[in-house]
């Protein structure tokens, strides 16, 4: 599928230093470009390289998707491996969510390196603070689905086979990543240009998940009172490629030639009333958290109830992501922040309903009282539902479930390990480098 963009990087053997086309519309590398090549003015060009190496191949609404069929937001015959939570190492999947973001990650790197020559040039600022958060992003995509990584950060030989690095060092390297992005950046302008606030809400969704709870309410605080970001009335445009919605923080957009890509094509029903639409009709939501909505929630108007591809009987469709000709993905939104707040304070120990009316009011939503909660433990309980309804669809509720306690007994209602949190290692990286070792409770 041809791509027309400005200009396409690709990692080689994901650790060396990039290529890119002198032809601005063709995605096949005719030249090299080595490190002694680049300059100030093309480093926004690297950049664009690596969002467009997690995007390579029409494929980035797989890590969207897979993570949230494993939950129990989606059940799915499309993936029925993921579903069943039970993914075979030589799925064809697999090695696309294995390596782009390495090849993002290689991208990066070039940035950093060259950035390393020029300390304290504030000509670069954005374009370094972009390549750290874009890094830290991409270790933080690997490490969700595959625990430990490889920690690769530019110049290692190419023939090398690096170990996996246990996943406490690749979360130090997200963190060190991410506040070189809060120092380096400037504060939020729009969605697809990374953002002091993006760095600052992926940290604190880092600092979240770590149990940080102080340091998690203090940057969610920080992106809350930037004063950038508002709620808006139509909450489906915060999906939509062309329209900067006030809530999203910062977004990447997919190139592609076809409207049969993208997060409608794994979540639509196929087919309407007779109408043709995105999706397989094989990947439906349950039923029960369609229902939690109430009447008036404007999100309930995000699902469709209809017949699938192979299903006997109607269910609910997920509709809240456009069929565009460049997908949007978002990869972190104001929401988020709201409802960290909310529950680093539940988790210290505070019943806070602040932040959570703020949203549930925007919603169109019932709000609730501090007093109607025994406890904070019970405050938690609604603001984990509460992120069900906000965030389905967009790779968060696997994470979820882990820091909610409800991940170990939803993997052995399946019968699997609790192992199978983490994806395998795609079968064909042994062959590349036989000394990794497999995730536990899978085969080669």
């Amino acid at each position: 599928m041809k791509k027309h963009i400005l200009l396409y990087f690709t990692a080689i053997a994901a650790i060396s230093f990039s290529a890119c086309s002198k032809q601005l519309d063709e995605v096949a590398p005719d030249t090299k470009i080595g490190f002694s090549q680049l300059s100030k003015n093309n480093l926004p060009l690297v950049i664009n390289g690596a969002k467009l190496a997690l995007t390579n191949n029409g494929s980035f609404y797989l890590y969207y998707a897979f993570q949230d069929i494993m939950s129990d937001d989606f059940q799915s015959l499309t993936f029925p491996t993921y579903d069943n939570n039970n993914i075979a190492p030589n799925d064809n999947s697999l090695p696309v969510a294995y390596r782009q973001p390495y090849q993002c990650i290689a991208n990066a790197n070039m940035v950093i390196q060259y950035a390393s020559g020029f300390p304290g040039d504030s000509t670069i600022s954005a374009a370094l603070g972009e390549a750290y958060l874009l890094r830290a992003f991409s270790y933080m995509l690997l490490s969700e689905c595959f625990g430990d990584a490889a920690i690769i950060k530019g110049g290692e030989d190419p023939k090398s086979r690096p170990a996996r690095s246990p996943l406490t060092a690749v979360n130090q390297l997200i963190e060190a990543d991410l506040k070189a992005a809060v120092t380096l950046l400037a504060d939020y302008t729009s969605p697809a240009a990374g953002s002091k606030q993006a760095a600052q809400l992926l940290l604190s969704r880092l600092y979240l998940k770590q149990g940080r709870n102080d340091d998690a309410l203090t940057l969610a605080t920080a992106v809350i009172s930037s004063g950038k970001f508002s709620l808006q009335s139509n909450y489906t445009d915060i999906f939509k490629s062309q329209v900067n919605s006030a809530e999203a923080v910062y977004k990447i957009n997919e190139t592609s030639t076809s409207t049969f890509y993208g997060l409608p094509a794994v979540f639509g029903p196929g087919t309407y009333n007779g109408v043709n639409m995105s999706g397989s009709g094989n990947t439906w939501v349950d039923s029960n958290l369609v229902k939690s909505y109430e009447p008036a929630d404007v999100r309930r108007t995000c699902f469709l109830r209809t017949k699938g591809a192979a299903i006997i009987d109607s269910v609910y469709f997920l509709t809240k992501f456009p069929a565009e000709i460049t997908p949007s993905y978002v990869v972190c939104r104001y929401s988020e922040a709201l409802l960290i707040v909310a529950e680093a304070n539940a988790r210290k120990g505070v019943t806070d309903v602040s932040m959570y009316n703020q949203l549930r009011t925007a919603r169109k939503a019932s709000t609730v009282s501090s007093s109607d909660f025994s406890s904070p433990a019970a405050f938690l309980a609604v603001i984990e539902q509460e992120r069900r309804r906000e965030f389905i669809g967009e790779r968060l509720r696997w994470s979820d479930m882990r820091r909610f306690g409800k991940m170990d007994s939803w993997l052995q209602s399946f019968g699997q390990p609790i192992t199978h949190a983490l994806m395998p290692l795609p079968s064909r990286e042994f062959f590349i480098n036989p000394d990794l070792a497999q995730n536990a409770d899978y085969s080669k």
